[in-house]
């Protein structure tokens, strides 16, 4: 198995979509299309939202796929994921890197793709989104917002590269990737019934208007406050800062974390002495918040980013990992109440730590969004739970939400760390302390004994399909898009590991030979394989059986990867 990921191509992205929908009616097997027929629109950097709600930058937003999954399901403020000078193989990112089976945690951070690289899955993302959002009624073309994400210091984000990313993101009409995609479309318009060559030229091309800066833990403050008005003035970009769940102290980043069923989570206090106290951030944000007035853009915080804490129970390689999800939701809406009263209400505050289907509604109550979420959306039925959350963010009244109302959310603060209901439960404590740690278990054949499809539903990379085989469902993995992040192992139920143990379609030979999984590619009108032992290129026909039924049923049930 390899952990490269290949850029699909516009031409074959756009296959993919439309075939997919007239034979499955899904797209990237999201099977909850989400439609947005309602008239309410929230105001955001000039520019009109549908709903508060998106993927956090992270596993669901570094491919064209997973992004296009994520507004189907129902996302209107995409979080893209964070770029930064170092990628690929320098990031050093050990595999597997998420466990996510109850809180969460990760070993990843930024984008694996070089910037340049990063910035043309974006911009496909972009034009294929104003093109199925208008062809398949799924929304107001213009009612999404994709807001970038840099880090982690100044002379990094001033780096060629990361500028041009900057750059070309904030108007891409130029960029080879636009004029490809713009192409595409005019020689296929036959393809479509609701786009024409007038609809075309009329898609706008700048992508971003806003960013969120990420930094280090150990950033100092003054670092942080000069990227941000390099970022505010240089850059003319409307900003979020992301913060850290450190900024409550250790005491009181432990009382909460304990209280909520979380005492097993270790970290020390070092953590907490390097990065900047909430004495050094209310003061910064101030200063902040004047230079954006002054330069016309809108300063804001993000909360938070992920938490540090030590590797104990060989949930993922090393000794750190970053926890995020139900573990994080007390840390981040504390501090949020802790800096909306500090600034006496006066915050825009973008919220990503923890928002569930139990929570997210009374978030954005509070005036807090956009709300993006990510650990729910690597567990259970994945992007199909976006429809569900998005209508429940929609069925607010938006009018009334037009400024932080501290008070709710030092109200919603004190119920997320009383409630029960937003605790570790008592049965998930005890499924960890007989099962901790990541599970190395291998399945004996490419069979599963219970063929679910969670691995097809969790896997942020869409790279897990379904084909029913002389009436058994079958998984087929699919090598292209698997950077062997693990999240379909850590949810099996066999248990197995879905990307080293079912069979694979490779894109061809050379990355069949770069894999140690079975698996099968296509070579003209022939299949080359690997199976039980025998590796060969044969016409269907004389395929060894029964991989000559998977193939049939792979091309019959899923020609767009072809």
């Amino acid at each position: 198995m390899s952990d490269i990921m290949y850029p699909v191509s516009f031409d074959k992205l756009m296959n993919h979509i439309l075939q997919e929908y007239a034979i499955h009616q899904r797209i990237y097997n999201v099977t909850k299309i989400h439609r947005y027929e309602g008239t309410k629109r929230l105001k955001l950097f000039g520019k009109n939202l549908e709903n508060p709600l998106g993927p956090a930058a992270g596993p669901h937003t570094q491919l064209a796929q997973n992004i296009i999954a994520a507004y189907v399901g129902g996302a209107r403020f995409i979080e893209l994921k964070t770029v930064q000078t170092l990628y690929g193989e320098e990031l050093g990112i050990p595999r597997p890197c998420i466990y996510s089976n109850d809180e969460s945690y990760n070993v990843e951070w930024s984008a694996e793709y070089r910037a340049d690289e990063a910035m043309a899955e974006y911009i496909k993302a972009w034009f294929a989104l104003k093109l199925i959002s208008k062809e398949f009624g799924l929304g107001s073309p213009d009612g999404f917002i994709f807001n970038m994400s840099v880090g982690y210091n100044l002379a990094g984000i001033k780096d060629p590269l990361i500028d041009a990313f900057i750059e070309n993101l904030k108007d891409a009409g130029k960029t080879e990737t636009w004029q490809a995609c713009k192409a595409w479309i005019l020689a296929n318009l036959d393809k479509f019934q609701q786009i024409d060559e007038a609809y075309v030229a009329n898609i706008n091309s700048d992508i971003c208007q806003s960013i969120t800066l990420s930094t280090m833990h150990g950033c100092p403050a003054n670092e942080i406050e000069a990227i941000c008005s390099y970022l505010l003035e240089t850059k003319g970009l409307n900003l979020y800062l992301k913060c850290n769940p450190t900024l409550l102290g250790y005491d009181r980043v432990r009382t909460l974390l304990d209280d909520a069923g979380f005492a097993y989570v270790k970290f020390d206090k070092h953590q907490f002495e390097v990065d900047p106290t909430m004495a050094d951030a209310v003061p910064m944000i101030e200063r902040l918040q004047a230079l954006g007035q002054k330069c016309g853009k809108q300063f804001g915080v993000k909360l938070t980013n992920t938490f540090p804490v030590q590797i104990l129970e060989k949930e993922l390689p090393g000794e750190q990992m970053y926890m995020a999800g139900k573990a994080l939701l007390p840390l981040t809406i504390t501090l949020a109440a802790e800096l909306s009263r500090a600034l006496a209400g006066k915050l825009a505050i973008s919220y990503s730590g923890g928002a569930d289907r139990k929570s997210i509604g009374d978030i954005f109550e509070t005036g807090i969004w956009p709300i993006t979420v990510c650990t729910t959306l690597l567990q259970g039925a994945g992007y199909d739970q976006l429809d569900d959350l998005a209508k429940r963010v929609e069925s607010k009244d938006y009018d009334s939400i037009t400024a932080l109302n501290v008070p709710a959310i030092e109200k919603l603060a004190q119920t997320v760390a009383l409630s029960p209901e937003f605790h570790k439960t008592e049965a998930m404590r005890v499924k960890r302390a007989k099962q901790p740690g990541f599970q190395a278990a291998h399945s004996e054949d490419y069979h599963c004994r219970v063929t679910c499809g969670t691995c097809v539903r969790v896997c942020p990379n869409r790279s897990n399909e379904l084909v029913t085989v002389d009436g058994q469902k079958l998984i087929i993995h699919i090598d292209e898009a698997c950077n062997e992040c693990g999240n379909c192992a850590c949810n099996c139920i066999e248990p197995c590991q879905p990307y080293k143990d079912r069979l694979t379609f490779f894109l061809d030979k050379a990355r069949l030979q770069a894999s140690e999984n079975d698996g099968f590619y296509k070579v003209g009108e022939e299949w080359g394989f690997r199976f039980k032992g025998q590796e060969a290129v044969l016409p269907l026909e004389k395929l060894p059986s029964p991989l000559q039924s998977i193939v049939s049923a792979f091309s019959k049930e899923l020609p767009y990867y072809l």
